[in-house]
């Protein structure tokens, strides 16, 4: 998918671990050593004048549940144009690791559920 980000707006990226990317939380502009951070200086040196804000609100260890706990504060309150979630892993390793599964109805509910509140909330 190919996401068009206008001048001065904000991307999000937003998931567990593979987001976080060891970010500093102290530093709300921190976009760790991942992705994220990769996708920002590619998208900033390709189209500086565009001067678009990214943020990296990754959480290492979260489940989609978790995402969805806090979406409102990580997510919603922030008013993303584009927004990039990354998340399922430690919904599958937790069932093996400590025998705590997330079923694939509670993924696919909760999953759907913060992707229609920022259809409707953020992008439109």
């Amino acid at each position: 998918m190919t996401a068009t980000i206008p001048p001065g707006r904000q991307v999000l990226f937003i998931g567990d671990s593979i987001t976080d990317a060891d970010r500093d939380r102290h530093h709300a502009e921190d976009l760790g050593r991942g992705y994220a951070m990769m996708a920002s200086a590619w998208f900033t040196a390709r189209h500086p004048q565009h001067r678009v804000t990214f943020r990296n609100r990754g959480v290492s260890g979260d489940r989609v549940r978790d995402l969805r706990a806090r979406w409102d504060t990580d997510c919603l309150q922030l008013a993303p144009q584009v927004v990039s979630v990354l998340i399922g892993i430690n919904d599958t390793w937790r069932r093996y690791r400590h025998g705590d599964p997330t079923s694939v109805d509670e993924f696919a509910r909760d999953y759907r559920q913060i992707l229609e509140l920022t259809r409707h909330t953020c992008c439109g």
